[in-house]
């Protein structure tokens, strides 16, 4: 009797993003770009079709419907040829005039630029098309001034990612590669390019960023609610918080896996590479801080979306405003039964000016009497006066600043890596976790405002909160 070994199935990825503007209707100029793609011999892989389909879309008057286009993929999966045969068709099919190509760094722009030009040279039809049938006349390689010329006065030309790269020009289509490290200064200056061409379109072609990729963050933000019908948006990635062996997330991240990536390449990638850039080159997954303090994955291990908190058990709070005074949040803890520590974003105050410290004393007043805090713990450099007014009213008032506050940063991650805190999973403590930066001296840490993407004001409470209550808690007695 022999028995057969089941074959496993081969991985392949994914043909739709995971994420995506809504797919568009009608006539697209799709086939062009992929019969080109076939006679230069580099054939489009489905995705891509997929994608080149929705974005070059027309309207009843031959014009793209998609003005602005985010693609965001994992590395390698073959978005820059993508990119590429949409600005070859911009030249050789589209009769596009003027075709900008940049990116954060100019040697990635170079590269592409350099594919572009051997494909030229290397085809006939495409060759005798350059500024006097000539590559010598119609390629610049001139540090500073590459660009490709037609004999028609079409080009395609590489400009700086910098506040002068692209101002003053004008483009049928501008690709910019690299979003996520681009700068807003770099981005400012490119958005008035395409203004003035009727049928212009602007290729944004990056992978996940982390919490201080603004352009690409803002764009993203933009993309994620309610688009308008001319921003077309393209994410292949995997969720957020998933396993990064788990093999479904790899393929969502990865299109080309299978055709292009086999699956022990990614296999390799992931056990060969940090946490940070495996979710980010690998897993398209946007990440926190670059200079977190924090064990990438812990705050998600510890999350209990069930996790309720009532008045009765030992209770702790702290509250911290920021340096902008735009910002403020109460933090509680608790003891629960099985000894963990849990925590909760009590609430937050914003304001586009300054927040209203003596309403945030009233309505911190108001938490106190519902949950009889045995402490509420402050920074008396940012905090002081709000503290006072607690004070006043009959609430217990600590401050923990300095050498302390260094020592509850480090009780806070210790206590988060070795699971004995959990928390309800509330968006913006979430965020305002992915948002800390660190200082750090040779012998600890703490969580620094300057170095952080945005508020952290929950977090700065969270640390005060939970460093008091990681401490052995006095049980009153009665002695005869």
């Amino acid at each position: 009797m022999t028995t057969q070994t089941k074959k496993k199935k081969k991985l392949v990825g994914d043909l739709k993003p995971r994420l995506h503007s809504q797919w568009l209707k009608g006539k697209s100029r799709v086939d062009e770009i992929s019969e080109l793609a076939e006679k230069i011999g580099q054939p489009l892989l489905e995705w891509q079709k997929l994608i080149l389909k929705d974005m070059l879309t027309v309207d009843a008057n031959n014009q793209f419907i998609k003005r602005s286009i985010l693609l965001l993929i994992a590395r390698q999966s073959g978005k820059s040829h993508l990119a590429r045969m949409r600005v070859l068709a911009g030249l050789f099919c589209f009769g596009e005039k003027d075709i900008l190509m940049m990116s954060s760094n100019r040697s990635m722009a170079l590269k592409s630029f350099n594919i572009i030009a051997d494909i030229i040279e290397r085809n006939d039809f495409l060759r005798v098309q350059l500024k006097n049938g000539d590559p010598k006349k119609g390629i610049r390689r001139t540090n500073g001034d590459e660009r490709i010329i037609l004999e028609s006065g079409a080009q395609i030309e590489v400009v700086a990612a910098t506040s002068d790269g692209a101002r003053g020009r004008t483009a049928d289509l501008l690709w910019i590669d690299e979003l996520r490290e681009v700068t807003e200064v770099a981005m400012d200056a490119s958005k008035s390019v395409t203004l003035t061409r009727p049928n212009s379109q602007r290729l944004f072609t990056s992978n996940a960023g982390d919490a201080f990729s603004k352009v690409l963050n803002d764009l993203h933000e933009q993309c994620l609610n309610n688009p308008p019908k001319s921003l077309g948006f393209y994410e292949y990635s995997a969720p957020p918080f998933c396993d990064i062996w788990d093999r479904k997330a790899w393929a969502m991240a990865n299109p080309s896996l299978g055709y292009l990536i086999p699956e022990e390449a990614i296999e390799e990638t992931i056990a060969t590479s940090t946490m940070e850039a495996a979710r980010t080159e690998t897993l398209c997954q946007w990440i926190s801080s670059i200079s977190s303090p924090f064990t990438p994955g812990s705050w998600e291990d510890i999350c209990d979306r069930s996790l309720e908190m009532s008045p009765g058990p030992l209770t702790v709070f702290a509250f911290d405003i920021d340096m902008s005074r735009r910002n403020a949040a109460l933090i509680a803890g608790q003891i629960l039964p099985d000894g963990r520590i849990g925590v909760a974003l009590v609430q937050t105050w914003e304001s586009q000016i300054s927040v209203d410290e003596l309403k945030i004393a009233v309505e911190i007043k108001d938490w106190c009497d519902k949950y009889k805090p045995r402490v509420v713990l402050y920074d008396r450099y940012t905090t002081l006066a709000v503290a006072e007014r607690l004070q006043k009213s009959g609430v217990m008032v600590e401050t923990i600043v300095g050498a302390e506050f260094y020592a509850a940063c480090s009780t806070l991650k210790d206590q988060i890596d070795n699971k004995r805190v959990v928390h309800a999973g509330q968006d913006v403590l979430d965020q305002q976790m992915m948002n800390c930066g660190a200082k750090s001296t040779d012998s600890s840490w703490r969580l620094i405002r300057k170095a952080s993407a945005g508020p952290i004001v929950g977090p700065i409470a969270l640390a005060m909160v939970v460093s008091r209550l990681s401490q052995p808690q006095s049980t009153p007695q009665i002695f005869a």
